[in-house]
This record gives C-alpha cells, sequence and structure tokens, in this order.
C-alpha cells in the first residue's frame, strides 16, 4: 500500500466533494480499516455526539448495497428517524451522495458532499473510481480491535493520560493495556512509533481528533 497514493485519493476527493466526504475502507467490526473524513467539524462533533450513525440512511445503504446514489434518492427510499440529513443540511451539506464498494464483509464506502448543486454523474463515476483504488490499495487483512484503534488514536491527536481516559471511559490501568496491546500487535516498543506504524498502515489517519469524535477527523468549518 502506498500512502503517498492513498493521499493523492484523498486530495482528488476534496476537490470533487468542497463540502467534505467521509472514506471508510474495508468496514469490520462495525468501523472501516482507514477512515478519513473532511466535512465541517461542527457537523462531526453534532453526528458523533447524538450518536446519529445508528439511524443515518446513507450508512444503512452503503451497507445493504453496493453502487451509488443521490442524497436526494436515498431519503425517498429509506427512513430518516434521527432526522440525519435534514441536520446535514443545517450544517451546509445540502447535496450530497453515497457510494459503496466491495464484499459485504469487507465494504468500502464514500459519503460526498457539495453545498451548491447535485454532483454530475460524471462526478460520481470520478469517486466511483476512486474508491474502486482505495479500496484494492488498502490490505484488508492489516487491522487492529478497534478498541485498540481508539486508544492510539487518542494519545495520537496530543491527549494526556487522563484526557484519553474520560474521552473514552475507561481507567489508566486500561488505557496502558490497550496500548501496550497496540504496540505488540504492530510489533515496536513505544506510542509514537505505534502511531506512525498505524498511520502508515492505513489504521490511522495522520489527522486526528478530539475524544469526542473517536477516530473521525475532523474538517475545517466552510461557511
Amino acid at each position: 500500500m502506498s500512502v503517498h497514493a492513498l493521499a493523492q485519493i484523498d486530495d482528488a476527493l476534496s476537490v470533487l466533494a468542497p463540502r467534505g466526504f467521509t472514506l471508510g475502507l474495508h468496514i469490520r467490526y462495525s468501523r472501516p480499516v482507514r477512515r478519513v473524513s473532511t466535512y465541517p467539524s461542527q457537523w462531526i462533533q453534532t453526528y458523533t455526539r447524538c450518536n446519529l450513525g445508528v439511524g443515518d440512511p446513507m450508512v444503512m445503504w452503503c451497507v445493504l448495497n453496493e453502487g451509488q446514489i443521490r442524497w436526494s434518492a436515498l431519503t425517498r427510499l429509506l427512513p430518516d428517524p434521527l432526522n440525519v440529513m435534514g441536520q446535514a443540511r443545517d450544517h451546509g451539506l445540502t447535496y450530497g451522495a453515497a457510494l459503496s464498494y466491495g464484499p459485504a464483509e469487507s465494504r468500502s464506502y464514500i459519503g460526498a458532499s457539495h453545498g451548491e448543486r447535485e454532483f454530475t454523474d460524471a462526478e460520481i463515476a470520478s469517486m466511483a473510481d476512486l474508491l474502486k483504488r482505495a479500496h484494492d490499495m488498502v490490505d484488508r487483512t492489516a487491522s487492529l480491535r478497534p478498541i485498540l484503534v481508539d486508544a492510539l488514536e487518542a494519545i495520537a491527536c496530543g491527549m494526556t493520560y487522563d484526557q484519553a481516559c474520560e474521552a473514552l471511559g475507561i481507567s489508566r490501568t486500561a488505557l496502558r493495556y490497550r496500548l501496550r496491546m497496540a504496540r505488540t500487535a504492530l510489533g515496536v516498543e513505544d506510542n509514537p512509533h505505534a502511531i506512525r506504524k498505524a498511520i502508515d498502515a492505513g489504521l490511522l489517519n495522520g489527522i486526528s481528533v478530539s475524544g469526542l469524535s473517536k477516530g473521525l477527523p475532523t474538517g475545517p468549518d466552510q461557511n
């Protein structure tokens, strides 16, 4: 896997989706092996704080289907009991598309947003190609248990042990244990090397966030 090539895919998606995107590769244990999000930080914090993922029509569609769909069509197909799409519009994510690729046991997805207009067929096709490339590039066998990823991400974003414990809802003993298990799994002896190796393997994003987001990197607020 080429970290540089993945970064190029992220850059291309940023151009195609000016209001932000989320890219998740090889979902297992209810989370992707690699995830990048450039949505506005206020929306990510709202989404995480309110646990909107449990009722997100885009997430449900990507889990159940392989292909592409615009958000405007999605809302006519699936219920939205938590008003996720309405809240997204309130944060400027007015138009968007959902794309998914790969087998159900290791599926990858993109959620992309445009604040001004619907995505064209050509733009969606370009995002689909980028999704396939990223999916094929990341080793689906590379994985850490989600609780180990959460522990590394908390430290990677600069939290102290006390802050990480509060964000993750665990004791210092549990945090030390999880970090030690992550280091062992990655074959390194200290946390900085574990973080760097996890980033290089596509298991962390390299742009980490507050404990509220637990692995969802925040993008800049866009007005």
